[in-house]
């Protein structure tokens, strides 16, 4: 329903990205987490400085015009967006200078025609993951988001009607990332879905699959040691799961970032006979 029909207080049914920058904190807790992750500390902290490009573009896409509302809802249409492509190109030069590894795959999108940009874009936008470099991966997701956020962010919300499945954004149509339980204000306790692409959030009931809604069969699984910030929320009957992030348990809890950081709970979870409901675009699975 339009925002404005809702009584006086109620939660929001949709939660659009902010104008300011929503990718400094993402950054920042990158950082944080590279500084006690032994095992992901590289991969976290070049995270970290992709996310820290992402947010220094912020204020340029800011200003890019809106597409039509149709190509929102349909991003595999991003060929008439041609700014999430020099957002990719800026990046490349950015971080060109970095490792080896780094280097090579920064070259590689300099070298990149606009045709070929397009194809991995595509690639990772229907899942097709056999179609793209996984090192490429990353880089073609950060110019996406920043570009589409960006979109996300200048949209009217007293315009934007929510969707029925859980699982899909509800302005751009991607898969979620994660859930989040929120704090503060009327959203109190309530449980938050995020898209992979926009970062547009939308509420789903606790305790409830979001895959097929059913709440009779949903249970938690957390790594021992880890803390009770993030867990995944599995259901039984369709064998689907979900990450689960706390904000009451840590304040600065990221749907991308902690994702990351717990990639030990992904493969609990597979050995449980679980399937994933949505992926990270910043690690497509696999990889």
């Amino acid at each position: 329903m339009p925002k404005g029909s809702q009584s006086l207080g109620a939660p929001p049914l949709l939660r659009l990205p902010p104008r300011q920058s929503p990718f400094a904190k993402r950054a920042a807790r990158f950082r944080r987490l590279a500084e006690s992750h032994a095992s992901l500390a590289g991969y976290l902290a070049l995270m970290a400085d992709l996310v820290e490009v992402q947010h220094d573009l912020w204020e340029r896409f800011l200003q890019t015009p809106l597409p039509d509302s149709h190509i929102i809802r349909r991003p595999l249409d991003n060929q008439q967006v041609p700014a999430w492509r020099e957002a990719l190109r800026l990046i490349a030069e950015r971080l060109g200078a970095g490792s080896e590894p780094v280097a090579a795959l920064c070259e590689r999108i300099r070298q990149a025609t606009d045709e070929e940009l397009e194809s991995w874009a595509t690639c990772l936008l229907s899942a097709n993951f056999q179609g793209i470099d996984p090192g490429l991966a990353p880089f073609v997701a950060a110019a996406l988001q920043v570009s589409w956020s960006s979109f996300a962010a200048r949209l009217d919300q007293d315009r934007v009607r929510t969707i029925e499945c859980g699982y899909r954004c509800p302005i751009c149509g991607s898969w979620l990332v994660a859930s989040m339980l929120q704090t503060g204000g009327s959203v109190h306790g309530l449980r938050y879905v995020c898209c992979s692409l926009c970062s547009t959030e939308w509420n789903r009931p606790r305790i409830h699959c979001i895959h097929c809604g059913s709440s009779k069969d949903v249970s938690y699984f957390g790594l021992e040691g880890a803390g009770e910030a993030v867990k995944a929320e599995a259901c039984a009957g369709c064998k689907t799961y979900v990450k689960l992030m706390n904000r009451e348990k840590e304040p600065f809890v990221d749907p991308f970032a902690d994702d990351l950081a717990t990639l030990g709970l992904d493969i609990l979870m597979v050995e449980e006979g679980y399937q994933r409901l949505g992926f990270n675009l910043l690690l497509i699975p696999g990889s």
